[in-house]
């Protein structure tokens, strides 16, 4: 005998339905409206809604007018059976590395250019980043894809105590604190060099630079540099180029022999900073 889910209509409007199996729907009160998500779902169908219920028959084609959730994790198991691609079989997470991190770079440029089109393409294609993840270490035996999403969950559970513990938030100011301090006490790193430590060598320098100092300011290094503006930024820029310096690896260690001398306890101020 098929399966059947069945979901209210009221849950139907945030219900994650796999379109590939058969689905009831009942106590729908607004027809129409419970149409537009079918159709969200399954795309033009001519929904015929009787007596408050609809009975949707489910498609595993590979090809329809509407994908859904359980599309995606069908064809990417698919594509990585015994009998699926070469190339998507024989990747690992080392070997995709670099294309979570291009596509976040792409996604951030569709932001910055108000193009929405272009940036659902690229959601897409970063979310393709985690479900190939996953695909990998389901067949290696690391974790599932019910794993990620489960340590998902508790962390954004967990982590917003101003929401589901006994915190309070103002603002967005008052919600990071509370986020940053639920954080410390889950990673245990309440330590400075534990912090530092969690901060990747992997990140653009500048931005690892922009982290590492914040946390050591904030800890208690006085930045008493003279400020400078952006363009003195990238004559500084230019004049190490011209000096025969490779940036990234370069001022990374800069940075980590900073952290390393607050630590060590041999500055307390950035103007007193000497390698």
């Amino acid at each position: 005998m098929k399966s059947v889910m069945t979901v209210t209509a009221a849950d139907l409007e945030r219900a994650v339905i796999d379109t590939r199996f058969d689905v009831r729907v009942v106590e729908i009160t607004d027809a129409e409206r419970t149409k537009a998500r079918l159709v969200q779902l399954y795309g033009e169908r001519g929904f015929d809604i009787k007596d408050g219920e609809i009975y949707i028959e489910g498609n595993d084609s590979l090809f329809k007018e509407r994908y859904s959730d359980g599309d995606l994790v069908n064809v990417m198991d698919r594509l990585t059976a015994e009998n699926g691609c070469p190339w998507d079989r024989a990747q690992t997470h080392e070997s995709i590395r670099v294309n979570a991190i291009e596509e976040a770079y792409e996604l951030s440029e569709a932001i910055d250019a108000g193009d929405t089109e272009n940036l659902k393409e690229e959601t897409g294609d970063l979310l393709l980043q985690a479900v190939f993840h996953s695909n990998i270490a389901e067949r290696s035996g690391e974790f599932t894809r019910l794993d990620v999403i489960d340590a998902l969950v508790r962390k954004l559970v967990s982590r917003h105590t101003h929401i589901f513990g006994s915190d309070k938030a103002v603002n967005a100011d008052d919600a990071l604190k509370h986020w940053e301090a639920a954080k410390a006490k889950e990673k245990h790193a309440e330590d400075l060099s534990v912090q530092l430590a969690r901060i990747p060598d992997a990140f653009p320098a500048l931005i690892k630079a922009q982290k590492t100092v914040k946390k050591l300011v904030k800890n208690g290094l006085v930045n008493d540099c003279a400020g400078i503006s952006v363009r003195e930024l990238l004559f500084a820029v230019c004049g190490a180029l011209k000096s025969g310096a490779d940036l990234e690896p370069e001022l990374v260690r800069e940075v980590n022999a900073l952290a390393r001398a607050y630590l060590d306890g041999k500055v307390t101020a950035i103007s007193g900073y000497e390698e």
